[in-house]
């Protein structure tokens, strides 16, 4: 039996992938801005506070996962499971990596723009063909996972602590990259990197009511700690800029953590804006539908922009430049997915 469709997500979505585009958007002046500027401050505060969508999307990639297939799982539905992923996440993900491939030797005018199939196909195993790809090459994994996972879940154990499960096998892989002789090579896009936030995921989904009526009667210091979270993972960032140690372990769970929470509260929040604030809901929730979209889209837009409507710091126009390219990347990706998803073969660019 199919279970309705959360629709508070693509709310969750909707902010998540604006925080993506504040982040791209912001990251040049936070680079060239001179440190301790209040413009400089500003710049970093807002890029740094956005640094929760990556662990929101696999957060959320468990939640629904789990939510959708645990009641009824058996190994019978293993490949209708893996078609769709390869349909609908494998295929645009090839299409978009060639884009990329080509695009940005096309952006470099010191590039002489050539496809070399070896080079392409060296690129695709972990996302090198696009700066912002790797979240792909992480979620990928992630789905190769779930059939072995979830059936293990159906252990009743495992599956009442799955998000433990989950948190200290990362904590056991976070400790042996602390201890390994040398660093493990693409780590940042490893699946264990991101395993605890899966299985909190996986949690939420196989108990999505209980946790929501939970969130209901919490919300308040839910969102005091995700304030607190974000306050102190923005302090520690801002003095690490200045010298200040910001040790390896307060990374990890600020990083983590503060997504979690993050996402959490904005469940809420979906809820609540459906139930109150309709027109809100209707945009952010349009948002979040096209977020695949939007994804893939808008480093073309940005790296575009860049090239030709930059303006140095210090001169005039600079700000209105950098909100400029923001508001581009949010409009014209947003439009474009919004109207080309109505055509049955737009799967092949974003998904389904």
């Amino acid at each position: 039996m199919r279970k309705p469709k959360l629709l508070e997500l693509d709310i969750v979505r909707g902010v998540a992938i604006l925080a993506v585009l504040l982040i791209h958007g912001t990251a040049t002046p936070r680079v060239e801005l001179p440190l301790g500027s209040r413009s400089h401050t500003l710049y970093f505060a807002i890029n740094n506070l956005s640094y929760f969508p990556v662990q929101a999307f696999v957060l959320l990639s468990g939640l629904v996962l789990f939510y959708s297939y645990y009641d009824d799982w058996n190994v019978r539905r293993v490949p209708g499971f893996y078609r769709k992923r390869l349909q609908y996440i494998l295929i645009p993900y090839i299409i978009w990596s060639c884009f990329y491939y080509l695009f940005d030797q096309w952006l470099n005018p010191q590039t002489n723009v050539r496809f070399s199939l070896s080079e392409f196909a060296g690129l695709l195993p972990w996302a090198e063909a696009g700066y912002h790809l790797y979240f792909m090459s992480l979620i990928m994994q992630f789905y190769a996972l779930f059939p072995i996972l979830v059936t293990l879940a159906r252990w009743r154990p495992l599956g009442r602590y799955l998000w433990l499960f989950g948190v200290v096998v990362q904590i056991g892989y976070f400790v042996y990259g602390q201890l390994a002789e040398s660093p493990v090579p693409h780590s940042d896009r490893l699946f264990v990197s991101y395993f605890a936030l899966f299985c909190i995921g996986g949690s939420i989904g196989m108990n999505y009511e209980r946790v929501v009526q939970w969130l209901g009667r919490n919300v308040w210091w839910v969102t005091a700690a995700t304030v607190a979270a974000g306050f102190v993972f923005l302090l520690l960032s801002l003095q690490a800029q200045y010298g200040m140690r910001f040790e390896s372990w307060e990374f990890e769970l600020l990083f983590h953590g503060y997504p979690v929470l993050v996402a959490i509260s904005l469940m809420w929040v979906g809820r609540h804006l459906l139930a109150n604030a309709p027109r809100w809901a209707k945009a952010l929730s349009s948002l979040g539908a096209a977020s695949f979209g939007i994804y893939f889209m808008h480093p073309a837009l940005l790296g575009y922009y860049g090239m030709h409507a930059a303006v140095a710091p210090g001169q005039s126009g600079y700000h209105l430049a950098v909100w400029g390219g923001i508001l581009l990347i949010a409009i014209v990706p947003w439009a474009v997915v919004s109207r080309l998803k109505r055509i049955k073969a737009s799967w092949l660019l974003f998904g389904k």
